[in-house]
């Protein structure tokens, strides 16, 4: 378990630090696209459920900060909410496929 919270942390940071500098650039609405490789590496790293944690975690946070209207749940970008959609879909089966791979690994070297 304590994995997954430092796999979310370091999805919420880096999530948090891709805002202010994306947000400046008109590829704001392709940001959470982008974010799959930070979840690919979380989930591989820590497992599924961080993954998975991670990308609900950075979804809020993209959803929240970094589109209109700020410091809602609500996006008027059409673009932008699709995205957002595609990125937690993809980055929920990217966890559960490649952290559960991620999991047997360590559990198969601990046995080693």
């Amino acid at each position: 378990m304590q994995s997954a919270s430092v796999g979310a942390g370091c999805c919420a940071i880096a999530a948090a630090g891709l805002t202010p500098v994306i947000s400046q650039t008109p590829f704001t609405s392709f940001a959470p696209l982008l974010f799959l490789v930070v979840i690919f590496f979380v989930a591989a790293r820590f497992g599924n459920f961080a993954g998975m944690l991670g990308t609900v975690t950075a979804a809020l946070v993209f959803a929240i900060f970094l589109f209109q209207p700020r410091f809602s749940l609500v996006i008027e970008d059409a673009s932008a909410r699709n995205h957002l959609i595609w990125m937690i879909v993809i980055g929920l089966v990217i966890s559960d496929l490649l952290g559960a791979y991620a999991v047997r690994e360590k559990n198969e070297d601990r046995h080693s």
